[in-house]
């Protein structure tokens, strides 16, 4: 049997404890806990990482990316001697190394989780092809469109909740480089009812569901609506017209 060559990350606690995480699905979220996220950056006694999803690697287009997340302490990615912020989203090549704040010392320096990249396979990126489906949304107009290569159709039959719903994951990526943003369950049920109470994730889900017969060319293997594990949702865009 033929072994699949699997990215991986070696992931190295401030401490310098190890341990590999194989790349066995196309979004890995990294977090404070092992509970929220697929790699918990555990233990993180100053809660310098965040709880749920700081950062995210991804693969899409044959390539890897490291995605931050709106995260307070930011997330860096080291090449060779350069170390440089993550702003949104950067692509990842074999021996990168994804660099998250783990604790101060008592003398003041700042210690890093290392999670290095490894991928055996070296993938390149092919670029975006002009038949590529995506979606759009436009700040004058307000509206929500979806692109088909050269075509442009919009979805004209939203509901003001589910409006409300894009247009404030649409804002979350915008501010964060017009990179997807994991919106969390909390902050999304305030975006749609605002300070409404008793409202549940089982209201957001089945707003998520009618919202995807509209926009999503499947709508049993999302694209542009995609959850991540327990936490909420990430929207899929194409930076603001």
């Amino acid at each position: 049997m033929t072994e699949t060559l699997l990215p991986e990350l070696e992931v190295q606690s401030p401490e310098g404890e190890t341990f590999v995480v194989k790349l066995e699905k196309d979004r890995i979220t990294i977090g404070r806990f092992r509970a929220f996220n697929d790699v918990g950056l555990e233990p993180d006694p100053q809660q310098l990482v965040t709880r749920k999803a700081h950062c995210a690697i991804e693969h899409e287009a044959n390539a890897w990316y490291v995605v931050d997340n709106g995260s307070v302490n930011r997330t860096f990615i080291k090449r060779g001697s350069d170390v440089e912020i993550v702003n949104g989203r950067t692509m990842v090549n074999d021996g990168d190394v994804i660099r998250v704040l783990g604790r101060f010392t008592e003398e003041g320096e700042a210690l890093y989780w290392n999670l290095i990249f490894r991928d055996p396979m070296k993938t390149q990126p092919f670029g975006i092809t002009s038949n590529q489906i995506c979606l759009a949304y436009d700040w004058v107009q307000a509206k929500l469109f979806r692109l088909e290569g050269p075509h442009r159709y919009e979805i004209s039959n939203m509901r003001p909740q589910e409006h409300k719903l894009i247009r404030y994951m649409e804002q979350r990526n915008r501010a964060n480089g017009d990179v997807p943003v994991m919106c969390s369950y909390e902050e999304l049920t305030t975006a749609i009812w605002g300070d409404e109470p008793d409202h549940t994730e089982a209201e957001v889900n089945h707003l998520v569901y009618e919202l995807r017969q509209k926009i999503e060319v499947d709508p049993k293997a999302p694209c542009f609506l995609q959850p991540v594990r327990g936490l909420g949702y990430r929207l899929v865009t194409i930076p603001p017209l």
